[in-house]
């Protein structure tokens, strides 16, 4: 197969659950309440609570979390337990930098968490702490999972147990500015000789230098992203992965709106990384919005089930480049 043909997106063309039809005749405005002066960082932490409380922050009975510091920065985890083997996604939510937690992000480790152990880090966020604190407690997380030993091997007869094995096996994904997160990651760990298994984005932001006319980074948006880059360059790699080296990275699957802004970024970046021989997958699903994973809808249910799918088959490969 061609680079040019391996590099056409998959459009899941379908018809819209009456569920996700009914979802979208009442959709609200992404951001309900109005945005503060992003310099009044007490105001910033009152409204972020409560635009977080709308967007809900209640956990899943069936995949319950527990709040475990990994690596120095508070986290969310479900599914089994260290000891258990089970390979790991990190996962990064989204919420423009500026708002959303690992508690608002439930919808979607909770199904992730149904067959993987999911972490989902509150990783440092703007105005208070601009870039590259979030990448960076993403990081300082990633590299402790990457450390952790699998089980041992358990005895035979009256030999004693084998130690554990070096190493379980990391996946990383996020969802909008989480994407960007996930997969700068990514990048910086594969440079640091410390691939991870794979990478799953989810209607990701990728570039912060050239974005997309539209109210997701106009506007409201631009000013939450703004103060994320601070006085970075937005040009820079770690901030805008669509720019980075996207060379000897992981298998890749992309899951985004086909009419969402964002689309034209992960039609960008499967061409790029196309381009430096890296395998990446997407899927631009019609008739949907931005991380619709986040609803309880059909079409969220089987975006996850196939992105967990995606990401247990690589977690299960020998590791290596």
């Amino acid at each position: 197969m061609s680079a040019d043909a391996a590099a056409v997106p998959f459009v899941r063309r379908h018809e819209l659950s009456p569920e996700a039809a009914a979802y979208r005749a009442r959709r609200k405005p992404s951001v309900p309440i109005e945005m503060p002066d992003l310099c009044d960082h007490a105001a910033v932490a009152r409204w972020r609570a409560a635009t977080n409380a709308l967007w809900g922050e209640d956990d899943d009975p069936q995949i319950p979390h527990r709040r475990e510091e990994i690596g120095g920065v508070s986290c969310l985890v479900a599914g089994p337990p260290p000891d258990s083997g089970a390979p790991v996604v990190l996962y990064a939510h989204g919420g423009g930098y500026v708002l959303g937690s690992a508690a608002v992000a439930t919808p979607i480790t909770a199904r992730l968490g149904r067959t993987l152990r999911v972490v989902s880090v509150d990783y440092r966020q703007p105005p208070e702490h601009p870039f590259p604190a979030a990448l960076d407690d993403i990081l300082a997380v990633y590299q402790v999972l990457a450390a952790e030993r699998g089980p041992a091997v358990p005895a035979a007869g009256d030999m004693p147990a084998a130690p554990a094995a070096d190493g379980v096996p990391v996946a990383l994904a996020g969802d909008s500015s989480g994407g960007a997160l996930a997969l700068s990651a990514a990048v910086v760990a594969t440079a640091r000789g410390a691939r991870p298994a794979a990478v799953a984005l989810f209607s990701p932001l990728l570039d912060h230098a050239a974005v997309p006319g539209s109210p997701l980074v106009d506007g409201e948006g631009r000013r939450l992203i703004d103060h994320y880059v601070g006085g970075a360059d937005p040009d820079d790699p770690r901030l805008s992965p669509l720019r980075a080296d996207l060379s000897g990275l992981p298998g890749v699957l992309v899951q985004a709106g086909a009419d969402e802004p964002l689309a034209s970024q992960a039609v960008e970046l499967q061409a790029r990384a196309t381009a430096v021989g890296t395998n990446i997958t997407l899927e631009l699903w019609e008739h949907l919005w931005h991380t619709w994973h986040y609803h309880h809808l059909p079409e969220a249910d089987q975006a996850l089930t196939e992105a967990a799918a995606f990401l247990a088959a690589l977690l299960s490969q020998p590791s290596g480049p």
